[in-house]
Parts: structure tokens; C-alpha cells; sequence
């Protein structure tokens, strides 16, 4: 095959330029990018994958999940993100993505728009394109829920993020209300099923999407959006294709956010950075919130350091983690709770906990779920979140879409609040893409 390198360069896509792409085999002709075959489009994909953000370990920073250790050689890149400073953060603060989720929306429209007319309609043709689609949706999605406000229909006309569909080096990137962008992902998430061939991904490649993965994110997408039945009924049809949980009773078992767990559905982002890892230690607030003689995931996820607890979670590609089955389970419950099916939701949340819990423990946990009213349950089940997904990047999100409640963090002696129903909560556009482009003003 003719090896020919060429860039894709200078597309600017609301406040940023991509000058340094990726190179492609068999261009023709010289100076523009015309991938042919169906190997191509997939390394396409896959350079939208791989470069997907980590912005879930930054999250991190925002919650009541970790204290910073001030004495850091890193300090300086996570410390505004702690104090919720994203109006003049120090320079070397590690910014929250931008580019780099409009750079994968960018691969995916370049397959989405070029795909049929290269290599026509196969089904691996396909199947790549409805990855190209879900990931377009998952990434306007994650983008939408940093820097916007909490979807209702009173908050629908509210601003949004901008909308990237084509290859189109003309268009403005001006941002869309709530409710044009979830139009979108929706419309994309539609495409994906129709397109998509594969129940499940193979254990190596869980970071593509799939029938389940695309069940599993449409349940989240309904689930922020109080969509409670429609989410009770994709969380369903993710279950009914793998419903199996990590049991931690055993000693066999794996990590659940491992990419090799038997609950894994999406391994695709990167929950925990070296440089947030380095440089934390888990509050007493989430350490708190486990029974740790009787919940088989503190040892897990924590362990002791100095005086101090550390996360086992993260790092390294090994715990990417996007979606498993825990918050199925979880969001089922949720659902079902929301729709007056309590009985049924104290069932579905009781599958989950006889996997994480030692016995008797889990015995008299529900026993004392049982006589939870509506309200406390829901309360029960996001106390459970916390535990299940701790430093998974989820917890800024719940705190979010729910009560917004105040947190306070200490720096040298200070404290810093984020109020009850902070501003802070819907984060700032980077100043990197406000300078960059005017149209987000």
C-alpha cells in the first residue's frame, strides 16, 4: 500500500485549531485526506477513542471525594481546579477539554460524512459508522454536562455547547440551547442503532461501542434528563444482553472499573491521572461513608498511606472506565423509585449490594432498606453512588443533577466554599477557547 503523510490541519472548531493531526495512508490526490478502505476508517475511529479526555479525573477535584496534599510537586496544575477557580486559574493549572472532545466529534464526522461513498455499506462499514455516531453523541453529552446547566424543560432555551456535524472549515461554532444539543445527541444516538451490528465488544476493544454500551449511555442520558421510564427501559435492554456484577466476596474477583471485569460495558475514559493520583488523598467525607470492617470495596479502592488513604482505582488504561453494569443496576433503581415501583427498586438495588457487601452486613442493610419511604431510599441509592463509583469521575455529576449541595475545601489553613446551588456548578468555557473564539461570549 502507498504510504503518502499529509495533516489534517488548521480546522478550527469553537476556539480551537487541530495543527498537529494524524497521517493517513493512500491520499489521493496530494493535499487532501481520503481514507479508502475500511481499515482506515477504522484507525479513524480509533484515533477518536484514544484521544477521548480525561477530564473525569479532574471532576474529581471539584467533589467532596479528595483533599489535595499541598506539599505536592504537582500542586500547582490541580489547586484552582480545587478551589473551583475557573475564572483566572494559575497558568499551569491542567484545563478542563475542550479541543480534545471537539478533535474526536471531528474523526467521527470525517467517517460519518466519507464512510459510504469509500467503502460502501458493509456491515463492518457500518458498524464503524455507528461507532462514529455514538461517539459524536457521548462526546457533545460530556461536554454538554460540564459547561451547562442541568437539562428541565424550564432550562431547555438555556445555553449549551457548540455543535459540530460536519467538516466544514466556514462554520461558526456558536453554542446550541440544551435543548438543540440533546435534540442532536439524540439524533445520533438514533443513527448509532440503526447501524449498529454488535451485541458486545470483545474484552480487548471495550472501548468501542456497542448495542449494550449505546443501551447503557442512552439510560444515562435519560436518567440526567428525569426521563425515568425511558431509562428504566434502556437499562432493561442492557441488562437483558449482560447483567453479571463482580462479586467481591470472592477472592477471585476483579476490580469492578477493571477492563477485563465481567460488569465492564464501556472502558473508554481514563477516571484517574497520575498527576491527580500524586497529588490527593481520599476525604474523610467518602472514607466516612463505608462500613469498612463490612464492605468488601474499601480495601479495594483504598489503601493506607502514612496517616493518609490513597485510591487503588486508576492510573493507568487498565481502569478506563466509562460505563458497567453497577450503574445499571443503580440507575434502574433510581428509576424505578422515581416511577413509584419502590418494592422493585429495593430488589434491584439489593442484586447489587449482595456482590459488594459481606453477608451478614448485606442482611441487615436490607432489612433496613425495607422500611425506607420513597425519599430516604433515593437518598440511600445516591450515598450508594458515592461508594460504588468513588473517584470514577460520576460523583461531580450527581452532586449536580441533585441537591448541589455546599462543599468546602481547605488550602494552607483556608477554607473554600462552593455554595449550596453554586454558579460554579455549570463550569466556565476554558479561557483558552472564550479568547479563541468570540462567538461563546
Amino acid at each position: 500500500m502507498k504510504k503518502i503523510f499529509f495533516y489534517i490541519c488548521l480546522l478550527s472548531l469553537g476556539g480551537l485549531t487541530l495543527q498537529s493531526c494524524d497521517k493517513y495512508l493512500d491520499i489521493q490526490p496530494v493535499g487532501t485526506v481520503v481514507p479508502k478502505t475500511i481499515e482506515d476508517f477504522r484507525a479513524l475511529i480509533t484515533r477518536g477513542y484514544s484521544g477521548f479526555p480525561a477530564h473525569k479525573s479532574l471532576l474529581t477535584l471539584r467533589t467532596d471525594e479528595l483533599v489535595v496534599d499541598e506539599y505536592s510537586t504537582d500542586i500547582a496544575s490541580i489547586k484552582d481546579l480545587y478551589l473551583w477557580n475557573d475564572v483566572n486559574p494559575d497558568p499551569t493549572t491542567l484545563a478542563m477539554p475542550w479541543e480534545a472532545l471537539y478533535k474526536s466529534i471531528f474523526y467521527a464526522n470525517h467517517i460519518i460524512d466519507n464512510i459510504d461513498k469509500e467503502v460502501g455499506t458493509t456491515t463492518e462499514a457500518k458498524q464503524v459508522k455507528a461507532e462514529a455516531y455514538a461517539l459524536r453523541a457521548y462526546a457533545h453529552f460530556e461536554a454538554l454536562n460540564m459547561y451547562a446547566d442541568t437539562y428541565s424543560p424550564a432550562n431547555a432555551d438555556k445555553r449549551g455547547v457548540p455543535l459540530s456535524l460536519h467538516l466544514d472549515l466556514e462554520q461558526k461554532f456558536v453554542p446550541a440551547t440544551i435543548g438543540k444539543t440533546y435534540d442532536q445527541i439524540f439524533a445520533d444516538v438514533q443513527e448509532a442503532e440503526n447501524l449498529m451490528q454488535l451485541a458486545e465488544q470483545g474484552e480487548l476493544v471495550k472501548y468501542r461501542f456497542s448495542k449494550r454500551s449505546l443501551l447503557a449511555f442512552k439510560a444515562r442520558i435519560y436518567i440526567y434528563r428525569a426521563e425515568w421510564d425511558k431509562a428504566l427501559t434502556a437499562t432493561e435492554g442492557a441488562l437483558a444482553i449482560n447483567s453479571t456484577l463482580e462479586d467481591l466476596n470472592q477472592a477471585s474477583s476483579l476490580l469492578p472499573s477493571d477492563f477485563k471485569s465481567k460488569e465492564m460495558v464501556l472502558s473508554l475514559e481514563k477516571s484517574a491521572l497520575p498527576t491527580v493520583l500524586n497529588s490527593s488523598f481520599i476525604s474523610d467525607d467518602l472514607l466516612g461513608s463505608y462500613d469498612r470492617a463490612n464492605d468488601q470495596r474499601f480495601a479495594r479502592y483504598f489503601q493506607k498511606r502514612g496517616g493518609d488513604y490513597v485510591s487503588l482505582k486508576g492510573g493507568d488504561n487498565q481502569f478506563n472506565v466509562s460505563l458497567r453494569n453497577a450503574d445499571l443496576y443503580l440507575m434502574k433503581a433510581e428509576a424505578q423509585a422515581h416511577l413509584n415501583k419502590l418494592t422493585d427498586a429495593k430488589a434491584t438495588l439489593a442484586l447489587l449490594l449482595q456482590k459488594r457487601l459481606k453477608p451478614a452486613y448485606y442482611t441487615t442493610q436490607v432489612n433496613a432498606i425495607a422500611s425506607l419511604d420513597a425519599d430516604a431510599f433515593i437518598t440511600y441509592l445516591f450515598n450508594e453512588r458515592k461508594r460504588e463509583f468513588a473517584l470514577e469521575g460520576l460523583r461531580w455529576y450527581d452532586l449536580k443533577r441533585s441537591t448541589r449541595p455546599q462543599i468546602t475545601h481547605y488550602f494552607f489553613g483556608k477554607s473554600y466554599v462552593l455554595q449550596a446551588n453554586d454558579p460554579r456548578y455549570v463550569i466556565r468555557y476554558p479561557k483558552a477557547a472564550l479568547e479563541n473564539n468570540p462567538d461563546l461570549q
